[in-house]
C-alpha cells in the first residue's frame, strides 16, 4: 500500500472519496432523523428512496471508489490506469448523487432527476473502465480479480436500469410495473455490486489483518459461480413471473454462495497467526454477522410476499436497513480505521523509519472517538430495527441518534487523521 503515498495525486483522490463518502454519512444519519416516521410505512416512498439512494451512493458507494482506488494496485500488483478518470468520474458521480437525493426527498420527477441519473451513470462508466483498464495489466490473474470486474458490471448494469427508472417516470418506457423493475434494481445493486465487490476485496484483506495461514480460495470460487448464477435466474425469473414458489429455489442458490464465502472468512479466523484482535476488526467481523442476519430474513420476506402478508413490507425495509446501515455500514466503520492510518503512516514517516523514532499506524488511532464510534453503532442497530419491526417510535428515536453520534464520532475521526501532525523523537544512538 506504500505506492499510494509516493504518488501524491492518488493519495489525493483517495482521501477526497473518504472524505465525501464521511460527509455523506453524516448527511444519512441526519436524514434518518428526518423521516423516522416514514420508515414504517411502504418502501417505496419520497423520504425513503432518497435515504437509501444516500446510504447506496453516497456513503457505500463513494467510499468503495476511493477505497478502491487504493487497494487495487496492491491487490492486482500494478498501476492504477488513470487518476484524471477517477476526478472525472468524482466530478459526474458527486453532484449526480446530489441531484437525485434531493429529487428524491421532494419527489421531483423531472429534469433534474434525469440529469442526476445521467451524470451518475456516465461516472460509473468512467470508473468501470478505469478498473478494467487496470486489472488488464495485472501480473497474474485470481478469483479476486473475476469478482472485481464482474461486480463493476453489474454496477454499470444497476445504473442503466436505474437511468430507465428515472425516466419512466415521466416516458412509460419499461414494459410492466415500475415497482417490478425496482425489485430487479435493487437485487442487481445489493448482490451483483456490493456483494460480489465486498467478497473480492475482504476475501483478500481480511486474511492479510489476521495474517491468516489460510490460502485456498476454492471456497471464493464456488461463491462466485453460485451467487452470480442465482442472480441471473433472479432477474429472469423475476422480470416474466415476479415472486413466485421458484424464488425459494433461486434463494437457496445464493444462500449457498454468500455460505461458502462466510466459510472461507471463518477459516482465516480460526488460522490466524493474530490471537489479538482490534476494535476495528471486531467491527468488520460483525459485518459478516449483520449480513448473515439479514440473509435469513429473506425466506420470511418470501413467505409473506407470496401469502400477501403486510409484514412483508415492514420485513423488506429492516431487511434494506440490515444490508446497507448494518453489513455494509460496518465493514467500511471498521475497515477505514485499518487502512487509513496505514496511509496516514506512510506518508508521514515511512520516510522516517530507521532514523528516528516513530509511532505505530495503530498508534494514529484514537481509542476513545473509536469507542465511541462501536458503542453507538452497537447501540443503534437492535434499537432501530427493533422499533421499526414492533412499530415503537421511541426505539426509532432512540436508533436515530445513536447514529448520528456514530456518523459524527466517525467523521471526527477521519479528520483527525487527515490531518495528523508528524510527531518524531530521535534515537539517543542518532
Amino acid at each position: 500500500m506504500s505506492s499510494i503515498n509516493h504518488n501524491q495525486p492518488l493519495y489525493r483522490v483517495v482521501i477526497t472519496h473518504y472524505l465525501a463518502a464521511a460527509i455523506c454519512f453524516l448527511i444519512l444519519a441526519i436524514l434518518f432523523v428526518l423521516s423516522i416516521d416514514t420508515f414504517s410505512g411502504h418502501y417505496f416512498q419520497p423520504k425513503l428512496l432518497a435515504v437509501t439512494h444516500t446510504a447506496a451512493l453516497g456513503w457505500g458507494t463513494m467510499m468503495i471508489f476511493g477505497a478502491l482506488y487504493q487497494l487495487l494496485p496492491v491487490i492486482m500488483e500494478t498501476n492504477l490506469f488513470s487518476i484524471r478518470l477517477c476526478w472525472f468520474s468524482f466530478g459526474l458521480f458527486t453532484p449526480g448523487s446530489v441531484m437525485l437525493v434531493h429529487s428524491f426527498w421532494i419527489f421531483e420527477t423531472g429534469i433534474c432527476m434525469q440529469i442526476a441519473g445521467i451524470l451518475i451513470l456516465a461516472a460509473i462508466i468512467l470508473f468501470s473502465i478505469n478498473v478494467f483498464l487496470t486489472v488488464k495489466h495485472a501480473a497474474r490473474s485470481s478469483v479476486f480479480q473475476d469478482f472485481m470486474i464482474t461486480s463493476c458490471l453489474w454496477l454499470c448494469l444497476t445504473a442503466l436500469l436505474g437511468v430507465l427508472l428515472v425516466f419512466n417516470f415521466q416516458f412509460s418506457l419499461l414494459p410492466a410495473d415500475h415497482m417490478h423493475f425496482l425489485r430487479l434494481h435493487a437485487h442487481m445493486g445489493i448482490a451483483g455490486w456490493f456483494l460480489l465487490l465486498i467478497i473480492g476485496v475482504s476475501g483478500k484483506l481480511v486474511p492479510m489483518f489476521l495474517l491468516s495461514k489460510y490460502k485456498k480460495t476454492h471456497l471464493l470460487g464456488t461463491s462466485y459461480y453460485l451467487i452470480n448464477i442465482s442472480l441471473l435466474c433472479f432477474l429472469v425469473d423475476g422480470y416474466y413471473n415476479g415472486i413466485n414458489i421458484k424464488t425459494y429455489l433461486i434463494m437457496l442458490l445464493g444462500l449457498a454462495g454468500t455460505g461458502c464465502y462466510l466459510a472461507y472468512i471463518c477459516q482465516c479466523f480460526i488460522t490466524r497467526l493474530r490471537k489479538h484482535v482490534d476494535l476495528p476488526m471486531v467491527t468488520t467481523l460483525l459485518s459478516f454477522v449483520l449480513f448473515a442476519l439479514a440473509i435469513l430474513v429473506l425466506p420470511f420476506i418470501i413467505y409473506c410476499h407470496l401469502k400477501g402478508n403486510a409484514l412483508a413490507v415492514n420485513l423488506s425495509v429492516g431487511y434494506g436497513v440490515l444490508l446497507f446501515m448494518g453489513w455494509i455500514s460496518a465493514l467500511i466503520l471498521g475497515q477505514t480505521f485499518k487502512t487509513l492510518p496505514f496511509i496516514v503512516w506512510v506518508r508521514h514517516y515511512e520516510h522516517l523509519t530507521g532514523k528516528v523514532k516513530t509511532p505505530m499506524p495503530a498508534d494514529l488511532i484514537n481509542g476513545w472517538l473509536l469507542k465511541i464510534q462501536f458503542i453507538a453503532f452497537i447501540i443503534f442497530l437492535p434499537a432501530f430495527f427493533s422499533g421499526l419491526i414492533f412499530s415503537v417510535w421511541l426505539l426509532k428515536c432512540i436508533g436515530a441518534a445513536s447514529l448520528v453520534i456514530t456518523a459524527s464520532s466517525y467523521c471526527i475521526h477521519l479528520l483527525c487523521l487527515l490531518f495528523h501532525q508528524t510527531k518524531t523523537e530521535t534515537y539517543d544512538h542518532l
